[in-house]
């Protein structure tokens, strides 16, 4: 064993894991108890304001396989330390 490497902490990473799906989870829903009153936030449509909660949805959908092969090709920590970015901004 290489003693320049750390030990493997298979549970903290689970654990971690777990959180950044939850979190993940949580931001995306978070838009949906506004959907009755987005029209009137937005100033817009209903069909319009519907919107909101679509590209949400859409960019997930887009950014999970992205991030999956871009972590595998430059390392699943840098690409989940990337992907808490845009979340922390965002939120």
């Amino acid at each position: 064993m290489d003693s320049a490497q750390p030990a493997a902490r298979p549970g903290a990473v689970v654990g971690i894991l777990a959180f950044a799906g939850i979190v993940a989870a949580i931001t995306q829903t978070l838009v949906v108890p506004l959907i009755a009153e987005l029209p009137v936030l937005l100033d817009t449509s209903a069909s319009n304001a519907s919107w909101v909660i679509t590209a949400t949805l859409l960019a997930a959908a887009v950014a999970t396989p992205v991030a999956g092969r871009l972590g595998d090709m430059f390392g699943k920590r840098r690409m989940l330390l990337a992907s808490l970015l845009p979340l922390v901004v965002g939120s």
